[in-house]
């Protein structure tokens, strides 16, 4: 099966539910909006029961591109680890689908664009380990967690890594937004950190050997006023966009 066609090279963009809100699963519109400003078609991906593999081979095959959103903390039984702090909002069925379906994205070599939990999503698909709350670091932190009164204000910046995704975006270093208090504690296999706080927590992921896998720790979608926020959305449909003209061939 192969994704559906679209006009003037616009690429369909998977966006991963968020979660559920009792009986309704949703997504921010903020994802919605900054993929169409990205010249992206975004397209609404629920959880499904079980990870259902046909299910999850014909939500991937209608898509150029994936989302993978914020949202609550993982269950960290799915990781191999005993809950070892208060922990937000856990829900073990959008873990297991979102972990499940990211492992399987990542097979088909399609761009990936992972925000907040779901750049800890994608450390987890790919078997790296999760710090469960920033107070559990021995070394000072800074406070991840800004209390603004508009979530696009900056709250810190970011050293980038040269020959990376971001730094072709970004350049050396950029500011960003905080709203997590959970972290990446080690990178899962084949992922590097290419981005990072003054306090040295890791705020970007990348795949070398993926033309396009992108975690950033920080909410961009939030932050469109911004140049080089809109930049990054805009490099990431662009990437889909490449992946719609390879298959169209």
């Amino acid at each position: 099966m192969t994704p559906v066609r679209t006009s003037a090279g616009t690429p369909v963009i998977g966006i991963v539910t968020c979660g559920f809100a009792g009986n309704r699963q949703f997504v921010t519109d903020s994802y919605i909006s900054s993929v169409c400003r990205g010249g992206g078609c975004p397209v609404l991906l629920p959880c499904v029961e079980n990870g259902n593999r046909r299910l999850m081979e014909v939500m991937a095959s209608c898509c150029h591109g994936f989302l993978f959103c914020g949202g609550g903390d993982i269950t960290p039984f799915l990781l191999d680890r005993p809950p070892l702090s208060p922990s937000g909002e856990t829900d073990i069925k959008t873990d297991i689908f979102q972990i499940l379906f990211l492992k399987y994205v990542l097979s088909t070599s399609k761009p990936v664009l992972a925000i907040c939990r779901g750049m800890q999503v994608l450390n987890a698909a790919c078997g790296g380990e999760l710090l469960q709350d920033l107070s559990l670091r021995e070394e000072p932190v800074l406070n991840h967690m800004q209390r603004s009164r508009l979530r696009s204000d900056f709250c810190h910046t970011i050293s980038v890594k040269k020959d990376s995704i971001l730094y072709k975006i970004f350049g050396e270093t950029t500011a960003v937004n905080s709203f997590h208090h959970q972290a990446v504690l080690t990178p899962g296999e084949g992922l590097t950190v290419t981005a990072r706080a003054p306090d040295g927590i890791p705020e970007g992921l990348e795949m070398p050997s993926h033309p396009f896998v992108l975690g950033v720790q920080w909410h961009p979608e939030c932050m469109t006023r911004s140049l080089n926020m809109r930049r990054l959305f805009l490099a990431f449909v662009d990437a889909a966009r490449g992946q719609d003209s390879r298959e169209g061939r």
